[in-house]
């Protein structure tokens, strides 16, 4: 609750709310406030968003309604308002009727120092390591497929290959039967996802304008099954709104 303070904002002017008596609320118990998790399946995106919800409130600080400020990632919107729609605003900052409410999301599960000098080199890795592809074309709305072909190879010729290099070197973390991989080195920032039939590499790239994630697929020995997972996963994929990239000071 420490970043309260600086993150719930009333938004003014607005008619104050009469206050209650202090014993006609029910506790208030911080612990309730929860911030809402990156959805596993939207991992793949890499990037960190800051999703605001203007809640509305009762004197005793229940939330009466939510919206997202501003659409953005459509799964992260839906996060951030089911988690807002459970809190009630602590008693120190009642007497508005609205508030804003910023909810960061963060899809590293940690911070993770950049590991050099341990990956095998393959003959596209210096292209890799650039972190530069091809100028990205986005719609009127400024969003791009969910799902972009890594112009170089995912940097393996065998999934065991691939499992016994990441091991030692990336962070792993595992939802329901899907095996992550986080990988931060010369490369920049990767999620190597492994699930039934193929290896998926999820890479943050830039264009010199905009970050946004590419993609490569390794499949197994089951090539039928490993098109049929790809095209699967080409479907379920939202669309992806990329980060503008900060002007070079110099």
């Amino acid at each position: 609750m420490r970043w309260l303070a600086a993150a719930l904002c009333a938004l003014l002017p607005l008619p104050v709310v009469a206050q209650p008596p202090g014993d006609a609320c029910p506790p208030f118990a911080a612990q309730d406030n929860r911030a809402p998790s990156y959805p596993p399946s939207e991992l793949w995106r890499l990037l960190g968003y800051t999703i605001n919800v203007i809640i509305e409130a009762d004197a005793c600080g229940r939330v009466t309604g939510a919206r997202v400020e501003q659409a953005g990632v459509a799964a992260l919107d839906a996060e951030a308002l089911a988690a807002a729609r459970a809190w009630t605003v602590p008693p120190a900052y009642r007497g508005q009727p609205r508030y804003r409410l910023p909810f960061a999301f963060e899809p590293l599960p940690e911070d993770r120092p950049a590991r050099s000098g341990q990956r095998p080199r393959d003959p596209f890795f210096d292209e890799r390591s650039s972190g530069r592809v091809p100028a990205a074309a986005l719609d009127d709305d400024g969003t791009l497929p969910g799902y972009i072909a890594d112009p170089y190879p995912i940097g393996f010729l065998q999934i065991p290959e691939a499992i016994a290099t990441l091991g030692p070197l990336a962070l792993f973390r595992r939802y329901g039967g899907q095996a992550n991989f986080w990988l931060h080195d010369e490369e920049g920032l990767s999620l190597f996802q492994l699930e039934g039939a193929m290896m998926v590499r999820n890479r943050l790239v830039s264009d010199g304008r905009h970050r946004f994630v590419v993609t490569s697929v390794l499949c197994g020995n089951d090539l039928d099954a490993c098109r049929q997972s790809l095209a699967d996963l080409r479907a379920r994929r939202g669309r992806q709104r990329p980060q503008p990239v900060a002007p070079d000071p110099s």
